[in-house]
């Protein structure tokens, strides 16, 4: 069969895949399971607590506490025992035997984070999240501390600047000391984005095809005009069931387990960001490649080959930015200042700089903080209590999503940093491969930036051979 996209989406696969039995064993395994994100999750006591705690410069505990090891121990030995059996059976493909091996070697480094976090121990927590996602990139923290720095420096450099501001971007400089590097690092090349941003948005290009049979309203979008635009491209474009549902906080996400598409219960968008978050990175991103994955000669990449989430989240970054005409106007949004802000404070809590240790949760709170109060000075400079309780909850929220699992005296969860590292590895890519590679990204959930996903999916006929 070939595998070629009649739109967006692969033709539905009319025969069985060679690994459909091998798909529906695995997922027997990880049945109980949830996203290790929400696994690690901290209860509504530790995220009561954790704020007081670090505004009076003390650690927070938001090690796991709602599992025993028991049971942890329970499913770890469930998914060894399915290695076991799958290495011994010789009448699977190789190819395919290789994608399971390595995705279950991840599954089983998953459960051993929450072990290690349920254990309290810190150095297996750490080993175990950079055996998944890597050490976070030195020269892409330095480069993201600059890009904070130079914005202090801007705030710096304006004549009559408010004392409150003034003070507050000193802090910064002050604490980032010599960490800078060179923020320019970040950045697209200006021919690769204008690529890739008339690729997408030409009448049968990516945007035309997801926004197909939808009329975009002009000003912001709330949900009474967004959710209706949202069900039409899940249902209709994308021949998808999810649902739309609320999200328990402010982000937006898919839950594959539950099938919905996760967005807050109250928004009001201006378009741009609309169209890049919510029908771009959720739906026509996430939501697009799971759906192509259970077209295809693989159901794996429905789910995910092993250590995705760097192509996965990186191209939905992508699509964020390509719907301003300049990737300047992207980078003066506070979602691109977040972005940059969780690899910041993963980086420093997890050691990355000047071959320091690991950061204590006050520490990383004290630096983040001082970041927070100083883009929020600017937008209330004249209130102290109103910024100082805004960059506080900012900060908060920050580090209970970073610092989920660890026990406060080091070290980081290391997912989050994926976006900042995934948007410079695909921006990367584009300028090694072309513009279509961010497409070819959506036939599932696949790293385009790992030449052993490329190989294979090749091999398997989903990819085609023209790198």
């Amino acid at each position: 069969m070939k595998y070629e996209r009649e739109g967006l989406l692969l033709p539905v696969n009319p025969e069985q895949t060679p690994d459909m039995e091998l798909f529906a064993s695995l997922n027997e395994s990880l049945r109980f399971e949830e996203a290790t994100y929400k696994e690690l999750g901290a209860s509504a006591e530790q995220k009561a607590l954790a704020p007081e705690l670090w505004h009076n410069g003390q650690d927070a505990n938001l090690t796991v506490r709602k599992y025993n090891l028991s049971e942890i121990e329970t499913r770890k030995q469930n998914l060894l025992e399915w290695k076991k059996d799958l290495i011994a059976n010789n009448d699977i493909n190789p190819e395919y035997k290789q994608l399971y091996r390595w995705k279950v070697n991840e599954n089983i480094a998953n459960i051993n984070i929450i072990k290690a976090s349920v254990n309290g121990d810190m150095r297996d927590f750490k080993r175990w999240n950079e055996y998944i996602y890597g050490k976070p990139d030195g020269d892409i923290y330095r480069a993201a501390v600059d890009w904070v720095a130079n914005d202090a420096d801007a705030l710096l450099a304006i004549p009559d600047q408010s004392p409150s501001v003034k003070s507050a971007a000193e802090k910064v400089l002050e604490l980032v000391g010599n960490i800078r590097g060179n923020r320019e690092l970040l950045c697209p090349k200006e021919d690769s984005f204008e690529k890739v941003r008339v690729d997408h948005m030409r009448p049968m290009g990516y945007y035309g095809l997801l926004l197909a049979g939808v009329i975009i309203p002009e000003g912001k979008i709330s949900n009474e005009a967004g959710d209706p635009i949202l069900e039409h491209i899940v249902k209709n474009n994308l021949k998808s069931s999810y649902k739309i549902k609320n999200a328990s906080g402010s982000t937006w996400g898919v839950s594959h387990r539950d099938q919905t598409i996760e967005r807050p219960e109250s928004y009001n968008l201006p378009v741009k960001r609309f169209v890049g978050l919510g029908a771009g990175h959720e739906i026509g991103s996430h939501l697009l490649e799971k759906e192509n994955g259970s077209r295809g000669p693989i159901l794996l990449a429905s789910a995910g080959l092993d250590r995705y989430e760097l192509g996965n989240e990186g191209r939905a970054v992508m699509r964020e930015e390509i719907v301003y005409d300049k990737f300047d106007d992207f980078g003066k949004l506070p979602r691109w200042r977040d972005i940059i802000r969780r690899h910041i404070a993963i980086s420093f809590a997890n050691g990355t700089t000047n071959g320091e240790g690991t950061k204590s949760s006050s520490e990383v709170f004290t630096l983040i903080n001082a970041i927070d109060m100083m883009y929020q000075s600017k937008l209330t400079p004249k209130d102290s209590e109103v910024t100082i309780s805004k960059a506080n909850a900012k900060t908060d929220a920050l580090l209970l999503r970073v610092l989920k699992g660890t026990d406060g005296t080091g070290g980081a969860y290391l997912k989050d940093k994926v976006y900042l590292e995934g948007h410079v590895a695909c921006w990367a890519t584009v300028c090694e491969h072309g513009a279509d590679i961010v497409s070819n990204g959506d036939l599932g959930k696949f790293d385009i930036n790992n030449p052993r996903h490329i190989a294979s999916l090749q091999k398997l006929g989903l990819l085609p051979d023209n790198r």
